[in-house]
C-alpha cells in the first residue's frame, strides 16, 4: 500500500464528501470516484453505505472506515448529540461503547480502560491492535490442530497405497509411493484465515507496533499457507465453545476479511473497507442498556412468541413478528414493547420523519400483545426509539385509540443512567395518560 500522501477525513453522518468546496469534507477526484464507484456496486443489505447526491456522497447508517489505494483514509463517525460538545475523541468513544456490546461484533471483550488508551489512535489501528493482542495469545497457547486426509507421492509406504495413482506416476520412479494418510497439521481453514488476515493488517497499518505485533505473529503461520479461496474456508471453518480465543478472533477475521473483498466492478476498488450497520449496534447497545439500568424488568430482544396470521390457506400460522425488545415488569404489572431506529427525528418537520410503515408495525405489536394479555389485563405500551439529536429531546406521544399509546422516545447516547429506575417507563410528555 503506498504510504506517500496519507492523511485522514473525519466524515460524521449525514455529513457529505465531494471533491469541491460544496462537500462538508473534500478528497481529490480521483478518491472520489473510487469510493463512488465501490459504494454504488457493493450494497449492504440491500443498500449503499453512502448516498450519491450531487456528485456527493452523504454518510448513513454505516459507519467505520474506507481506505483508498491512494493512502486517504476515511473515518465515518456515527452523528452524536453531545449537548455542544463537538469533539471526535467523545464520539469515537460512544461509538466503541457501542460496539462493546454489540452482539454479532468482535468487540464484546473490550474494556473500558481499552477504551481510554486508544480513543485517539485511528479507528483502524484500534482494531488491528485488538486482533493482534488475541492472536498472539492464540499462539501462546498453541494454533488448533486436527487430523486431514492426504495424498502424496512419498519415498517411504507411509498410509494406503493408491494403486491408480501410484501406476500413473511411478512406473519410472520405482522407489516411490503414492499414498493416502492422516496427518495431525494446524493446516486447516481457520488458521489459513488467520494468516491471510494477517498479511492484509501487515499491508494496511500504519502503525509501527501494530507492524511489529503482525511480523510476530506471522512466524507462528509460517508452515501454514493463506487461504487460497477465502468465500470457502469461511464456510468450511469450524469454530465452537472449545475454542474460546478462535471463537473471539474468527468475527475479526469475517470483517476483514470480507469487506477487504473487491467488489465486482470496472475500476480499482478501495484497498480496504470495514463497515458497521448502526441499526443493528443501536439495538443492541439500547437493550444492554436496558438490561442494566431498569431493576425489577426483564428485557427480551428479538421476542418470537406471535405472529402475525394466525391461520393461512394450509392451516399454519405465518409472519412472524419481532419486536426488538420487550420489556417485562417481574410482577407482572407492565410489558413494554419497543423498537429501536437508527434515524434522526426532527419535530419541526412533517411526520417529525417517523416512518409510516414503522407506526403499522407498532400497532400491529400493540394489537396482538394486547390480545394475548388480555386475560391477565396487564397493560402494554408501546415504544419507538430513536438516538436524540438538537431537533428531537423531548418524548412524544401518540394515541392510537382509546387504550394503545406509542411514545416516541430519545435515547442519550452520552448517558448511561437514562433509564434508571422507573424514569423510562413512565412517559408523562404527550397527549393522553400513561396506562
Amino acid at each position: 500500500m503506498p504510504t506517500n500522501k496519507q492523511k485522514t477525513i473525519f466524515l460524521r453522518e449525514f455529513e457529505t464528501l465531494g471533491y469541491d468546496s460544496r462537500a462538508d469534507r473534500q478528497v481529490s477526484k480521483d478518491d472520489f470516484e473510487e469510493i463512488r464507484n465501490f459504494v454504488l456496486s457493493k450494497p449492504v443489505g440491500g443498500q449503499s453505505v453512502l448516498k450519491l447526491e450531487h456528485q456527493r456522497l452523504k454518510a448513513r447508517n454505516f459507519v467505520g472506515i474506507l481506505q483508498t489505494r491512494r493512502g486517504t483514509t476515511i473515518e465515518i463517525l456515527p452523528k452524536i448529540d453531545l449537548a455542544g460538545a463537538d469533539s471526535i475523541e467523545k464520539e469515537k468513544t460512544i461509538f466503541l461503547k457501542m460496539l462493546q456490546v454489540w452482539r454479532d461484533g468482535p468487540c464484546r471483550n473490550m474494556g473500558d480502560a481499552d477504551i481510554r488508551t486508544m480513543k485517539n489512535f485511528p479507528l483502524l489501528e484500534i482494531f488491528i491492535q485488538m486482533f493482534l493482542a488475541d492472536l498472539l495469545e492464540l499462539t501462546r497457547r498453541g494454533l488448533a490442530r486436527s487430523y486431514s486426509r492426504v495424498e502424496n507421492n512419498l519415498r517411504v509406504l507411509k498410509g494406503k497405497l493408491i494403486f491408480s495413482k501410484h501406476i500413473k506416476h511411478n512406473l519410472i520412479h520405482r522407489e516411490r509411493f503414492y499414498v493416502q494418510y492422516e496427518e495431525f497439521s494446524a493446516n486447516r481453514p481457520v488458521n489459513r484465515l488467520l494468516k491471510s488476515t494477517v498479511l492484509l493488517l501487515q499491508r494496511l497499518s500504519r502503525s509501527v507496533k501494530n507492524q511489529t505485533l503482525a511480523h510476530q505473529a506471522r512466524f507462528y503461520f509460517e508452515d501454514i499457507p493463506e487461504s487460497k479461496n477465502i468465500a470457502v474456508d469461511l464456510t468450511r471453518a469450524k469454530v465452537d465453545r472449545t475454542m474460546p480465543l478462535y471463537t473471539r478472533l474468527f468475527p475479526w477475521v469475517k470483517l476483514f476479511l470480507e469487506n477487504s473483498a473487491p467488489a465486482a466492478y470496472q475500476g480499482q476498488s478501495p484497498a480496504f473497507a470495514l463497515l458497521f450497520p448502526m441499526e443493528r449496534i443501536f439495538e443492541d447497545y439500547v437493550a444492554h442498556r436496558l438490561r442494566r439500568e431498569m431493576d425489577g424488568w426483564r428485557i427480551n430482544t428479538q421476542e418470537k412468541i406471535l405472529y402475525l396470521v394466525k391461520e393461512n390457506p394450509e392451516g399454519r400460522r405465518e409472519f412472524q413478528m419481532r419486536p426488538d425488545i420487550v420489556a417485562r415488569k417481574r410482577d407482572k404489572t407492565k410489558i413494554l414493547v419497543m423498537d429501536t431506529k437508527w434515524k434522526r427525528l426532527n419535530k419541526n418537520s412533517r411526520h417529525h420523519n417517523i416512518s409510516q410503515s414503522d407506526l403499522y408495525q407498532l400497532y400491529a405489536y400493540g394489537k396482538k400483545y394486547k390480545k394475548k394479555y388480555a386475560v391477565s389485563q396487564t397493560p402494554v405500551t408501546l415504544y419507538l426509539l430513536y438516538p436524540r439529536n438538537e431537533n428531537f429531546r423531548e418524548k412524544m406521544s401518540f394515541r392510537y385509540e382509546n387504550n394503545l399509546y406509542l411514545h416516541v422516545y430519545p435515547v442519550r447516547l452520552d448517558s448511561e443512567s437514562q433509564f434508571k429506575g422507573d424514569q423510562f417507563p413512565e412517559c408523562k410528555t404527550g397527549i393522553g395518560k400513561q396506562e
